[in-house]
């Protein structure tokens, strides 16, 4: 696998909270981790689960959504020695006064979720439940990536072999695995599409092969991370992939309480209005890149020296022939232009990093992509 892996960015401790992954992988829910970290609720529940006993705990299980069914089994799977300080904790969310005495739990956290799962549905689902979560461990690097933003992961594989995507994409669901390719490069998204229409088989093992790979380069781009990226950078680079409307009420509640930092941000962004710089060479690279149905939907909402900058690098005939296609869609949402707007300058952003163009930000400066 490819070394240019980079990532960009748990769970529920109150109710109000949003759960964004399963359960890391060795997780032990011993007394003062717990006191020192809050158990995210998949673990609260699993506990509370286990002191109840299997009869009432089967009857609770019944009752979640499937998904929550298999958050919950994890979490109980991988719990063990639960200290009795860790059952007050969970105790408390629930009542006033938590029980008092004896020793926590000792128990094996994958045998107890079988016997609740059996008593729940049955021998055959409680182990396809269990064969799923074992799944699930041994693919933890893909299990990963799969609860980042589809945007992220296209970032993180774009420098990957495409038959290294194509596996990686066949492990998520068909909605996930379609907002990942949308965010790859054009030519990349149509060979890992090939490659997925003309996979028949992956020979066992090399899943979890991959797996170990994705979670190694995440491990190391995590750690090192903090050390490379600026706050300033990272704002302006989120802030490029917003719509206009949205960069710009941002942009004047940021300059309203500190001016000095908004220019800078700004002078690190690079917009639609910054095309206007490009010299013709790099137009010329750009139009071959760009879908011109695209590009007369962009310059609808664009001004007229952007408009000529286009004009003045195509032909008199494919010139009259945007114009025309411009003038034949009528009125247009905002929001649907500066959509594809910033499709366009993510064309842009991705030819600079290449190497094919030359772009500047607002203060004229090179290479800010």
């Amino acid at each position: 696998m490819s070394n240019h892996i980079t990532a960009g960015a748990d769970g529920l401790n109150e109710r109000k909270e949003t759960v964004t992954r399963p359960p890391k992988q060795g997780t032990r829910f011993k007394g003062n981790e717990a006191m020192a970290r809050k158990l995210n609720g998949y673990e609260k529940a699993a506990i509370l689960m286990m002191t109840l006993g299997e009869d009432l705990a089967s009857e609770i299980i019944k009752n979640l959504d499937p998904h929550a069914v298999r958050m919950v089994s994890a979490a109980m799977a991988k719990a063990s020695d639960v200290s009795k300080e860790e059952i007050d904790a969970v105790l408390a969310d629930f009542a006033e006064k938590t029980a008092t005495g004896g020793a926590g739990l000792k128990m094996e956290g994958k045998e107890y979720a079988q016997k609740v799962l059996k008593k729940s549905f049955g021998s055959e689902k409680a182990g396809q439940v269990m064969d799923n979560f074992s799944e699930t461990e041994e693919n933890e690097g893909l299990e990963t990536l799969k609860w980042m933003d589809p945007k992220i992961i296209a970032t993180i594989l774009r420098e990957e072999h495409p038959q290294t995507i194509t596996l990686i994409l066949t492990y998520f669901n068909p909605d996930q695995s379609s907002k990942v390719l949308i965010n790859l490069p054009e030519a990349l998204r149509g060979d890992v599409m090939f490659r997925m229409a003309t996979l028949e088989e992956i020979p066992p093992g090399v899943m979890k092969e991959v797996s170990a790979a994705i979670q190694s380069r995440l491990s190391q781009t995590i750690r090192t991370a903090g050390r490379k990226v600026g706050g300033v950078k990272m704002v302006a680079d989120i802030l490029n992939n917003m719509d206009q409307s949205f960069e710009k009420n941002s942009l004047e509640e940021l300059s309203s309480k500190n001016p000095d930092l908004a220019e800078r941000i700004r002078g690190l962004m690079f917009v639609f209005d910054d095309l206007a710089q490009l010299d013709d060479r790099s137009v010329q690279e750009l139009l071959k890149d760009i879908n011109k149905e695209y590009l007369a939907v962009a310059l609808k909402g664009a001004k007229e020296e952007i408009k000529e900058k286009f004009y003045k690098n195509m032909s008199e005939r494919a010139v009259q022939l945007l114009k025309d296609d411009m003038e034949a869609r009528g009125p247009m949402k905002v929001s649907e232009v500066e959509k594809i707007q910033q499709d366009i300058l993510k064309v842009a952003r991705r030819l600079g990093e290449e190497g094919r163009i030359v772009l500047g930000g607002k203060n004229g400066a090179e290479a800010l992509v």
